[in-house]
């Protein structure tokens, strides 16, 4: 049980911005492990809080307004992590072309002119697509996409190689790795009963996630953390899309 608690609380203080308090965290094999199955649990948490504002937001204010609102939130609950990612990987897409190492753009500090471009598109896309979620009250569709876009993380990773120390070999480097997918599988059940087109959701989510790093692999020849940022990103924009399109 501690193990999964340490798991918790480091897939909840590296993949948002939400304060964990707690003075020892014991990291191994097992911990990284634990945390891809969690990332799913994490993305409930934001979805319940993103939610949880639109609702009270909405007494107060416009629903159109209160959905934007919240949209914002989202982004800023996991520290723009994801988007600063994009801007590498389209920074690094477009410099390999004059023959530049990907691997090294994407490790600098700064960004591009191309990168911020289609970063800041980029956010016009999913915050448009959040506030009209929201705005229809479609909380379960919200709810659904934010699980299933890192649960992605458990199931198609280890089709993908990544560096020997990385926190993702690693994870699968530990044993009961497919014990632990059994246990993810409540994820699905669950949502099954939220939403009854979440299989539909969970094969989109899949095809999508799986094709857009594989298109980053053959790209660059590598997939890092930049690069799942950006298959995250991409990913949800294609469910919230899909997935609106199909309830409405």
């Amino acid at each position: 049980m501690k193990q999964i608690l340490n798991a918790f609380y480091f897939a909840l203080s590296y993949f948002s911005i939400i304060p964990v308090f707690v003075k020892e965290m014991k990291i191994d094999n097992d911990t990284y492990k634990y945390t891809l199955a969690l990332l799913p649990l994490v993305g409930a948490i934001l979805a319940s809080l993103v939610i949880g504002l639109n609702i009270v937001l909405n007494e107060f204010f416009n629903p159109l307004y209160s959905a934007f609102v919240a949209s914002i939130l989202y982004l800023f609950l996991y520290g723009f992590l994801h988007l600063e990612a994009i801007c590498d990987v389209i920074d690094a897409w477009f410099a390999s072309y004059s023959g530049k190492d990907p691997y090294a753009i994407m490790k600098e500090p700064t960004i591009g002119a191309i990168g911020a471009l289609y970063a800041f598109s980029f956010v016009l896309l999913k915050v448009g697509i959040s506030t009209y979620v929201l705005y229809e009250e479609q909380y379960s569709l919200f709810f659904t996409v934010l699980i299933f876009s890192r649960l992605n993380f458990m199931y198609l990773l280890g089709f993908f190689k990544f560096s020997k120390n990385s926190f993702l070999s690693l994870a699968f480097q530990g044993a009961g790795v497919g014990k632990v997918k059994v246990y993810a599988l409540i994820y699905v059940i669950v949502l099954w009963f939220l939403l009854p087109s979440a299989l539909v959701l969970l094969f989109i989510s899949m095809v999508s996630f799986y094709f857009v790093l594989k298109i980053l692999n053959k790209k660059f020849s590598f997939v890092n953390g930049d690069c799942l940022g950006f298959t995250l990103e991409h990913t949800e924009l294609i469910l919230l899309n899909i997935g609106l399109a199909l309830v409405l």
